[in-house]
């Protein structure tokens, strides 16, 4: 174990703090680092700051919440991060930073002990600002983590009009479109009518499946193509007709292809989107490891077809949701991925009553005894008066429907609960038996039998991360023998040494 671990581990040991705050400075016109700290500290030559003084201004270094999820959801995005730290302003030597902008910029807090070199100290928050707050006596520090890079639109290219793929007059000014994964029935957007080609997604892609017109499956060419058939431009996510439609063009996309590597998983396009749909941001640290074990363990085919406006933490919540997994930041500032399951067989800590200091037993949603799961979205459904002729009766109906649907179910649930309730979770998934598979899961994690609860500890916080499994023993609440349940949620408090911990299992 390291010296840091070792310091986690120890409920005597003198803790130390450091904090980097680095606002932006309008006078320089760029971002300048403040160092501080609780009891003062100074780095040596060969570290990074080198022969840096972090001065003693730090009255509470860090009180922070962090919770998986919100409203009862136990998928999408973690809920951004929330938390204070205070710097002594009593002689009003930080008057002068009330100039500088904070929303937006780096924080870090870094937690050491006695003795300790700088390279020895980990990092125990590395987020944003949200503001500052001043009085006589404290400048606070409003944190939150990187959740609100996530508030944006997906970036994308907006069409000039000029023609050719710069897209028609027509659509001057408009967003291109975006296809991820497999998506099906995506509606084509008619750019070059000389040409009579159409574009699924701004950039190269996998491939064009399948072509429709007023839902009749068009055949695809090698080459030039014909009345009746398309031909496909993969560099460019394209396709051509070789005769003018008659109405509604759709399309079977596999999508989105950066350097030669098309994905389809709900890792693997989550840190795509992340990666390369981000905007003009600083690069995020990803937890790489988290994001490829996932992708591996999860490997269901998924697709989207982004809508113009949405956010891109909507499109992050919709992949998520598919499997019924979590996103977000640890306190170290990397992206992970998760997915809550029913509690492990073992905890990595455990608590008696000796260490609780509050415990508050929270209601539940009630039970579900049935969960259905669509899957196979239709981007473009088309409706009886949109379809040509030749379009059998049955395949006409397929088309009007947006989603096919598997479900669970387990009455016996409902015979001991008879207000249990039934669920619907819409999913990018594309397989039935994908959707089949998260059904059942779904219906065996919130059946009936779970708890949670929210406990006050007396322990030492930054040893525990969302998602893990402890092990609570207390002798109320059915807990007498000990029960494992899943960290939900966290609010951690370095000034009091506490810990809040939301439990579910």
């Amino acid at each position: 174990m390291s010296a840091f671990d070792d310091l986690l581990a120890d409920p005597r040991a003198r803790r130390r703090y450091l904090v980097i705050l680095e606002p932006y400075d309008p006078d320089l016109g760029t971002t300048v680092a403040h160092y501080f700290s609780d009891d003062g500290f100074v780095t040596a030559p060969g570290d990074n700051p080198a022969n840096t003084y972090f001065e003693a201004r730090l009255l509470a270094a860090l009180n922070f919440e962090r919770q998986l999820f919100a409203g009862g959801r136990l998928s999408g995005r973690s809920v951004p991060g929330a938390g204070t730290l205070e710097l002594d302003n009593a002689d009003g030597a930080l008057d002068a930073m009330t100039a500088l902008a904070f929303d937006g910029r780096r924080v870090r807090v870094l937690l050491g002990g006695d003795g300790f070199a700088y390279g020895a100290f980990g990092t125990i928050f590395d987020g944003t600002a949200d503001g500052i707050e001043f009085d006589d006596i404290t400048l606070t520090v409003r944190l939150r983590d990187l959740q609100s890079r996530f508030e944006i639109g997906v970036d994308r290219g907006i069409y000039g009009g000029t023609g050719g793929l710069d897209g028609r007059a027509g659509l001057k000014d408009r967003e291109k479109p975006l296809t991820f994964g497999r998506a099906y029935r995506v509606p084509a957007v008619l750019v070059d009518p000389a040409t009579l080609t159409y574009q699924v997604h701004d950039g190269a892609i996998e491939d064009v499946d399948a072509v429709y017109d007023s839902g009749l499956a068009l055949t695809k060419a090698a080459g030039s193509p014909s009345a009746g058939q398309f031909s496909v431009d993969a560099a460019t996510g394209t396709f051509a007709l070789g005769a003018s439609a008659a109405g509604t063009v759709t399309a079977d996309v596999r999508g989105d292809k950066v350097d030669g590597v098309f994905v389809e998983t709900v890792a693997g396009l989550i840190h795509r989107l992340v990666v390369s749909r981000a905007g003009a941001h600083e690069p995020l640290s990803i937890d790489t490891a988290a994001f490829n074990a996932f992708a591996a363990a999860h490997d269901d085919p998924v697709g989207i077809w982004v809508r113009d406006g949405s956010t891109l933490a909507e499109t992050l919540d919709a992949l998520a949701d598919s499997l019924g997994a979590h996103y977000g930041f640890d306190r170290t500032g990397r992206l992970t991925i998760g997915r809550v399951e029913a509690p492990m067989a073992s905890g990595v800590a455990a608590y008696d009553e000796s260490q609780v200091l509050e415990i508050e037993r929270l209601a539940l949603a009630r039970p579900v005894w049935r969960h259905s799961v669509e899957y196979r979205r239709y981007w473009q459904t088309l409706d009886a008066a949109a379809t040509a002729g030749a379009v059998s009766e049955e395949a006409r109906a397929d088309l009007a429907e947006p989603v096919r649907v598997e479900a669970a179910s387990d009455p016996s649930v409902r015979l001991r609960h008879p207000l249990s309730d039934e669920a619907v979770v819409s999913t990018l998934l594309v397989d039935a038996a994908s959707a089949a598979a998260e059904a059942n899961r779904l219906l065996s994690i919130f059946g009936s039998g779970r708890v949670a609860f929210r406990v006050l500890l007396k322990t030492q916080p930054f040893a525990l991360e969302l998602g893990q499994t402890i092990t609570l023993t207390y002798p109320r609440h059915g807990l007498a023998g000990g029960r494992n349940l899943v960290v939900v949620g966290m609010v951690e408090d370095s000034a009091m040494n506490e810990i809040s911990l939301d439990l579910w299992g």
